[in-house]
């Protein structure tokens, strides 16, 4: 069952997957479209509203925003591929482990057994993902120069 350590374990665990994707999504959140730069007759392409962003739009973006030359953007691109594939498998397996424990009926036989099974897996899901958004993060910092780190880091000025 659990015990005080691992119920304050996982809350460390799940808070700072909640602020790492709060960073990550910051960082690549400029999702607004310039004004007023399509042409008359021209029609700009926009993504659904609750569409994840694609490795390449992701960075573009991030290119556009740091001034990254073809070749980084090439290999930031391919860095959110790969490990964006991850990071949705783990977030998958979390969303399924989830289904799974709301599923559970409390008069059901070894309920709490079940329950505590699956908030172990939960826990160590959680901690494989935050490692995940951790180790894309590390590695993307491995292409930029200081300065382009400090830009990235400097939150976004709202537009006046």
């Amino acid at each position: 069952m659990f015990n005080r350590k691992k119920a304050g374990m996982m809350g460390v665990i799940g808070l700072s997957a909640a602020i790492i994707t709060g960073v990550a999504v910051s960082a690549f959140a400029e999702t607004k479209a310039p004004q007023g730069e399509a042409m008359q007759g021209q029609t700009t392409q926009e993504a659904p509203i609750n569409a994840a962003p694609s490795h390449e739009q992701l960075a573009s973006r991030i290119a556009q925003q740091l001034g990254l030359d073809e070749k980084t953007q090439s290999k930031v691109s391919d860095l959110f591929e790969k490990d964006g594939k991850a990071i949705r498998n783990i977030q998958e397996q979390l969303q399924t482990t989830q289904m799974e424990l709301s599923s559970l009926s409390p008069s059901s036989k070894d309920y709490l057994d079940k329950v505590d099974d699956l908030a172990e897996k939960t826990g160590e899901l959680t901690e494989d993902l935050t490692l995940a958004y951790a180790k894309n993060r590390a590695s993307l910092y491995a292409l930029l120069t200081p300065k382009q780190i400090e830009k990235l880091e400097t939150p976004a000025q709202p537009h006046s």
